[in-house]
């Protein structure tokens, strides 16, 4: 008798402790997705730092499409800061007519056509466009921060960037990986 109580304790515990776990699992989730986020906007502050515009005043719009949380994090961790000698200024879920004023387009949108909606609204325009999906450079964006494994790669479309008279260091290109846009021979 004490035995199988013994167990049916042992049982419960295992049990509640599993419970507990996969009450506590999805805000680990929320927080490595936020972890996420905040890796990303650091990426972009940084980016900042080693790209050149054409000439423009001391103010960097940064318009944000997609996920309106990671849009949350980036205006909280960008806006109003300063990057090599920019103030910074993030509208999340600008109106179409705005993205060509910006002077940075990140896209944080996974459906192929909602993609190529945005770059279409900036092409032509001296905008530096940022993604987060593997295709985002193949499909004309300038550069892209992918998951790969346990970290961020950086890929860059340098065609697209020279088109759009933007100059991206050496320091970056040396980091990252140089992709062609769909069309004209790959990689």
């Amino acid at each position: 008798m004490k035995r199988s109580r013994a167990r049916v304790g042992v049982r419960w515990a295992l049990v509640a402790g599993l419970a507990g776990t996969m009450i506590f699992w999805p805000s680990r989730a929320q927080e490595q997705s936020r972890d996420e986020r905040a890796v990303r906007a650091a990426y972009v502050f940084n980016l900042i730092k080693y790209v050149e515009w054409p000439p423009q005043g001391g103010e960097l719009t940064i318009a944000f499409v997609g996920d309106a949380e990671t849009g949350g994090v980036m205006a909280s961790m960008l806006g109003g800061r300063t990057s090599d000698g920019k103030n910074l200024r993030v509208v999340v879920s600008p109106a179409e007519e705005d993205l060509g004023s910006c002077g940075l387009l990140y896209v944080a949108e996974s459906r192929p056509e909602e993609i190529r909606k945005a770059l279409e609204r900036v092409r032509g325009k001296s905008v530096l466009t940022v993604g987060e999906t593997d295709g985002f450079v193949r499909e004309g964006g300038m550069v892209a921060l992918v998951n790969s494994g346990d970290h961020i790669q950086i890929e860059v479309n340098l065609e697209a960037a020279q088109r759009s008279g933007i100059r991206i260091s050496s320091r970056v290109l040396n980091l990252a990986v140089i992709v062609r846009t769909a069309g004209n021979g790959g990689n």
